[in-house]
């Protein structure tokens, strides 16, 4: 099961253990994301998390490379806060190493579980902090009070 941890080992910022069992350091909030697949894009969508970049297929959302094989030149240009990414036999289901590393230097990269979505979805509303999910949008008229 992923979560927080206060106190990293970096600097006595916050941690995040993943669901590799990893603590990921972080540099800050998390306000912008990168996924790494389609379903774990339509989860933080779901918690209304600001989802920059999907690898793969997503509506509404840039694609960075395909499905688990994202273009780290791509992610990075999103400049997401965090990277999160699928797992798949308890590791990270981006599987090539120097991808990877490189996804690493742009943002803390941190595998969810999505067997276990439930957790997992109470795990990533602790890390994105206080994000709300999106108004629920009425088909009747909208009258704004600044106008």
């Amino acid at each position: 099961m992923s979560r927080p941890t206060a106190g990293a080992a970096m600097g006595g910022g916050r941690a995040f253990v993943d669901a590799t069992g990893s603590p990921v350091p972080l540099r800050g909030p998390i306000t912008t994301v990168v996924a790494t697949d389609e379903q774990v894009g339509a989860l933080l969508l779901e918690l209304g998390a600001t989802v920059t970049g999907c690898a793969g297929a997503l509506d509404g959302v840039d694609a960075v490379g395909e499905s688990r094989s994202p273009d780290p030149d791509a992610v990075a240009a999103k400049r997401p806060d965090a990277i999160i990414t699928g797992l798949v036999d308890g590791a990270h289901d981006v599987t090539d190493r120097g991808v990877l590393g490189r996804l690493r230097q742009t943002a803390p990269v941190i595998a969810v579980d999505l067997e276990r979505r439930a957790a997992t979805s109470a795990d990533l509303r602790a890390l994105l902090g206080a994000v709300q999910p999106p108004p629920h949008r009425s088909r009747g008229r909208h009258e704004d009070p600044f106008d």
